[in-house]
């Protein structure tokens, strides 16, 4: 059975409605993961709005975050055999891929594409954590997504005593990227926590489960994947923030034409 993985403080939060709720999910989850709210909501019977609100009380963004949860539950099976070494066929590896990729672009809105689009292609200082590590990659590649279209200032930090001291030494009129593939990472938070004191405009790209960067920025994208370890060593798959980012880039590419326009 899938477990939610609620505390005490949380189900004692809960109405009677709200429980109701949670045990038709717990026993359909098949058909659950194949609703959209208004049909789930008409089966318990409840409103789409009472949904919505329970999906919150227990850390989830809404009804679309908590159906991905539940479906990454259900193959985890498929990874965990992965993980004991055996070989996982071509299909199931595309099939992880698209569902990667398909949930990634549906939990990011095209708002918040524009939103964090408009303020990159400001002239406000970026800088851009590299957390070290396979993320690295990732965050050098936004790097060169922003000077390849003529994006001014814009720094890579490599330590994270380099950032700590940056970030003390910044006007609040500054951005600070940062990157995590888990969302839990320690040193990634604390600089969240560090650039929020002092007032900078915080993008994240981060998990779609709850994340304490999340709550530190101003610009949150977020993507769907499922962390990967294997003896000690973690491997998650950052395909889709690639693809995320990449859609910002599409988006950077629309401004600049404007500008061009208007020249």
């Amino acid at each position: 059975m899938i477990n939610l993985n609620l505390s005490d403080e949380t189900l004692r939060n809960l109405t009677n409605s709200d429980m109701n709720i949670l045990n038709y999910i717990y026993q359909h989850i098949d058909e659950v993961i194949t609703m959209d709210v208004k049909t789930l909501a008409s089966s318990i019977p409840c409103s789409p709005s009472s949904v919505i609100r329970l999906c919150k009380k227990i850390g989830f963004s809404g009804f679309p975050e908590l159906k991905f949860f539940l479906k990454q539950e259900k193959t985890t099976s498929v990874n965990n055999k992965a993980g004991n070494g055996e070989i996982l066929s071509f299909d199931e590896i595309i099939r992880n891929l698209k569902k990667d990729i398909k949930g990634s672009l549906s939990l990011v809105s095209s708002e918040e594409l524009v939103r964090t689009s408009e303020i990159l292609h400001s002239n406000i200082p970026v800088f851009v954590f590299m957390p070290g590590g396979i993320t690295d990659n990732i965050a050098n590649y936004f790097v060169q997504v922003l000077m390849r279209r003529g994006r001014q200032y814009v720094y890579p930090l490599h330590s994270t005593k380099m950032a700590k001291h940056k970030i003390s030494s910044l006007s609040s009129d500054s951005i600070l990227v940062l990157i995590s593939a888990s969302g839990k990472w320690a040193k990634t938070i604390e600089l969240a926590k560090l650039a929020h004191m002092h007032g900078m405009k915080i993008i994240s790209f981060t998990p779609y489960t709850e994340s304490e960067i999340a709550k530190y920025s101003d610009y949150n994208l977020r993507f769907f994947t499922e962390e990967r370890m294997r003896d000690g060593a973690e491997f998650t798959s950052r395909v889709a923030i690639f693809y995320i980012i990449d859609a910002l880039a599409q988006y950077l590419d629309t401004f600049k034409k404007g500008d061009d326009q208007h020249e």
